[in-house]
C-alpha cells in the first residue's frame, strides 16, 4: 500500500482545519479548479484566479483579507462564480466570472468551506466543515435555513430534483428533504466519505465510495444498498458514471471499471504511477486520471493506456475538461495550471503561473 498519500493528506488536512495563519499563503492546500468555454477558475491559497484558455493569460484575480481558498469554484445556472474560504474570514463569496467583482458574501458559517456547494435554479446548498448544510438564496446569498448534521462535511451535495444527498465524515450518506429541512434517510458507509455520490442515468441509484475501502450502489428512494464492492484502499473521490460503467479510483492508485448492476470490476490490474484522489474525467475515448506523482493518464474503455504526461508536483485535484482540453492544477509544480490535449496528451505552449 502506498502510504505516502496518507501522510500527505494528514498534513494537508491539518493545514485546512487549523486556525494558523500559514493557511493563507499560496500552495498550503491543494487547488480547486473548474472551467467554462473561455476561462479556467482556480482557487489557490490567497487567490481565486481566472485564466484565459486561449493563451493562459490572467483575466483577473480576487483575494480578501485573512482569506484562503481551496474548494473548486462553482458556476451557477444564473452565471455566478461561488467559492468558499478556508481562511479566518470563513466567507462564501459570489463573484462575477467575467470580472472577478464580488456580488455578495455569506458570513454565517462557523468554520471553513472544504466542499463546493450545489446550486439549483434559485437556491444554493452549501456544506460547511462546522457540520451544517446551509441553504441560501441564489440571487443574494441570504440564509433561508440550515440543518446540522453534526460532523464535518467535505463533499458537494447532489440532487435528483426532490431530495438533497450529502456524505459526511461521520460515515453516513444522508438524504435531506429541502422542503421540510429534515433527514429522510441515512445509510452507513462503514467509513468517512469525502467524495460526493454520483447518480445513475435514471437517477434511481447513487454510487459512492468511502474510507472503508468500499464502493456502494444505493437506492436513492430509501437508502437501501444494492451492492457493495471492496477496493484496495480508501476511495477519496467521486465515482464517474458512463452508462453501465462506474469508474472509481483509490489512494493505492488503482482505477476500477465496475458494472453498474453488480459492482463487478473488469479492470483488476490498472494501476498508474501513484495514488489517485481526484475523480476520473470522462472523455470520448475513456477516462483521464491524475496521480499524486504528478502524471496524467488517459485510459480507453478497456483500461489500456492511450497516453501519459508528466507535469511535476503532486496532483490531488481532479482534472477538468473544457472543449478538447484537459486542465490540471498540480500542487508544488512550476506552474499553477497546465492544459493538455485530450487526444494525445501533448501540452499546450502556455502554462498559467498566476502573474
Amino acid at each position: 500500500m502506498k502510504r505516502s498519500i496518507l501522510i500527505s493528506f494528514v498534513l494537508l488536512g491539518a493545514t485546512l482545519l487549523s486556525a494558523c495563519s500559514s493557511a493563507a499563503s499560496r500552495g498550503t492546500s491543494w487547488p480547486g479548479l473548474t472551467a467554462d468555454a473561455k476561462n479556467a477558475y482556480l482557487a489557490n491559497g490567497q487567490y481565486v484566479y481566472a485564466a484565459r484558455l486561449s493563451d493562459g493569460s490572467k483575466a483577473w484575480q480576487y483575494s480578501v483579507s485573512n482569506g484562503s481558498f481551496y474548494s473548486a469554484p462553482l458556476i451557477t445556472p444564473d452565471g455566478q462564480l461561488i467559492v468558499g474560504s478556508i481562511g479566518t474570514d470563513q466567507g462564501l463569496y459570489s463573484l462575477d466570472p467575467s470580472t472577478g467583482t464580488q456580488k455578495w458574501v455569506f458570513s454565517g458559517a462557523k468554520d471553513r468551506w472544504i466542499a463546493s456547494p450545489l446550486a439549483t435554479s434559485d437556491t444554493i446548498y452549501a456544506p460547511n466543515n462546522d457540520g451544517s448544510l446551509y441553504a441560501l438564496k441564489l440571487a443574494t446569498g441570504q440564509l433561508l435555513w440550515s440543518l446540522s448534521i453534526g460532523h464535518p462535511l467535505w463533499s458537494a451535495p447532489v440532487t435528483d430534483g426532490k431530495l438533497i444527498f450529502l456524505t459526511s465524515l461521520d460515515h453516513f450518506l444522508y438524504a435531506i428533504d429541502p422542503q421540510s429541512q429534515k433527514i429522510v434517510w441515512k445509510t452507513d458507509l462503514g467509513g468517512s466519505a469525502a467524495g460526493s455520490p454520483t447518480f445513475s442515468a435514471d437517477n434511481m441509484t447513487l454510487y459512492v465510495g468511502s474510507f472503508a475501502s468500499k464502493v456502494f450502489a444505493i437506492n436513492a428512494a430509501d437508502g437501501s444498498i444494492h451492492w457493495k464492492m471492496n477496493t484496495n484502499e480508501w476511495v477519496w473521490s467521486n465515482p464517474s458514471v458512463n452508462g453501465s460503467n462506474i469508474y472509481v479510483t483509490d489512494i493505492n492508485g488503482q482505477v476500477y471499471s465496475l458494472d453498474a448492476s453488480s459492482g463487478q470490476n473488469s479492470w483488476p490490474s490498472v494501476i498508474p504511477d501513484g495514488p489517485i484522489t481526484g475523480s476520473p474525467l470522462l472523455t470520448t475515448d475513456g477516462v483521464v486520471v491524475a496521480t499524486e506523482s504528478g502524471s496524467v493518464y488517459s485510459l480507453d474503455h478497456n483500461g489500456k493506456a492511450l497516453w501519459s504526461t508528466a507535469l511535476g508536483g503532486k496532483i490531488y485535484t481532479a482534472p477538468v475538461a473544457s472543449g478538447n482540453l484537459v486542465l490540471v492544477a498540480p500542487l508544488g509544480a512550476q506552474y499553477l495550471l497546465y492544459a493538455v490535449n485530450e487526444k494525445d496528451g501533448s501540452m499546450l505552449p502556455w502554462h498559467f503561473d498566476g502573474k
